[in-house]
């Protein structure tokens, strides 16, 4: 094997590479959706840690697919959308997370014992906006926030 077949190959390795850490924990996430939504029923221990069931549960929706979102925007900016559209990168991954988030609740129609309620899809949504609002952020200051903490980890402090 010649050294450039050699770096072909170490060049293709690296890309799936990159490609799976991209891609892997977004179709897990979205699988462990698909998963959980599909239980007959869910516990809500909400009065277990003194808070009320429905906002435990809301927040647990905001929550879960505001990852979602986070984790179809790495995907996007990772070399699935073309440069030109890098901008529109939160919108998309919102975009995709509520369809994602209303295909949820018709499955959970499906599933006996569960239902689709309008209230879980709006929590969702709620969840996708905060973290549209942060991408957006970040995609805007991200630059200027790691270049302020940087210092901090770079090793290269002296002693105070």
């Amino acid at each position: 094997m010649c050294d450039d077949d050699h770096l072909e190959m170490t060049k293709l390795r690296r890309y799936g590479q990159r490609v799976l850490l991209r891609w892997l924990p977004l179709l897990l996430w979205m699988a462990w959706i698909y998963w959980l939504s599909d239980r007959p029923s869910m516990p809500h221990p909400g009065r277990s840690v003194g808070i009320s069931d429905d906002l435990f549960d809301y927040t647990a929706h905001a929550f879960t697919f505001g990852v979602l979102t986070v984790l179809a925007w790495r995907v996007a900016v990772g070399g699935l959308l073309p440069r030109d559209w890098l901008g529109r990168a939160p919108a998309i991954a919102g975009a995709f997370a509520a369809l994602y988030a209303l295909g949820d609740e018709i499955h959970q129609s499906f599933v006996p014992g569960r239902w689709a309620k309008v209230e879980d899809w709006l929590a969702d949504v709620a969840g996708i906006l905060a973290a549209v609002a942060l991408l957006v952020l970040w995609q805007r200051h991200g630059d200027r926030l790691r270049e302020r903490i940087a210092p901090l980890f770079d090793g290269s402090r002296r002693s105070m």
